[in-house]
């Protein structure tokens, strides 16, 4: 279900920035998905940060001298995974690792929009956008969410996580009222595939029409 929390101004002479995020397992990435069908420039923060942590990405060489060996594989590799369980389980690794890759990820945002037109609509799908206060570089924000238990279904099926390690990454995140108070869309995303389609295009037609 879509619901429209505040009103946002339309800018005029630039395109139409919109934040997508939500928590983990709310199924974002579909609902941005389903968007991106409809019209828009897409630009994916989890795909920008996949670029900079891959080899040769732009981001190893800080990332190592901020983390050292324990996030390396023997062949020279970034372990994600043991990357995300140390910044999940420690607060100050995290915000390290946010000093590096946010600036990074913001830049290739500004290379997306620079030729975009009033008329245009980015879709910019972001992670922690509540956790780290970017919202304010966007013109208007949804956010996607979905039942504790769905989330939970989702990391432990589809990331093979344990329940205690979902639970943890759900737990490390913004909370439903700090999302609420960011959020000019909400979509509760409890139903069928169809339903969130259908919520993405009733969006649509309200971004088109601005």
């Amino acid at each position: 279900m879509l619901k429209q929390l505040r009103t946002f101004a339309v800018p005029n002479d630039r395109a139409l920035k919109v934040g997508i995020s939500g928590g983990i397992g709310s199924g974002k990435t579909a609902f941005t998905n389903c968007l991106a069908a409809l019209g828009g420039v897409r630009f994916d923060a989890d795909e920008v940060l996949r670029t900079i942590t891959g080899s040769p990405g732009r981001a190893l060489t800080q990332i190592r001298e901020a983390f050292g060996a324990s996030v390396w594989e023997p062949g020279g590799q970034l372990n994600r995974a043991a990357l995300a369980q140390l910044i999940f389980s420690d607060s100050a690794a995290k915000a390290r690792l946010e000093c590096i890759l946010h600036p990074l990820v913001w830049q290739e945002m500004d290379r997306v929009v620079a030729p975009l037109k009033p008329g245009d609509v980015l879709l910019a799908e972001i992670p922690l956008l509540s956790e780290t206060g970017n919202h304010t570089r966007f013109d208007c924000c949804v956010m996607v969410d979905a039942p504790l238990e769905v989330r939970l279904s989702r990391l432990i099926g589809g990331r093979q996580l344990t329940e205690a390690q979902a639970r943890a990454r759900i737990n490390a995140q913004a909370s439903r009222v700090q999302r609420e108070a960011i959020a000019t869309f909400w979509v509760d995303n409890c139903g069928t595939p169809e339903d969130l389609n259908a919520d993405a295009t009733a969006l649509w037609n309200l971004l088109s029409r601005v």
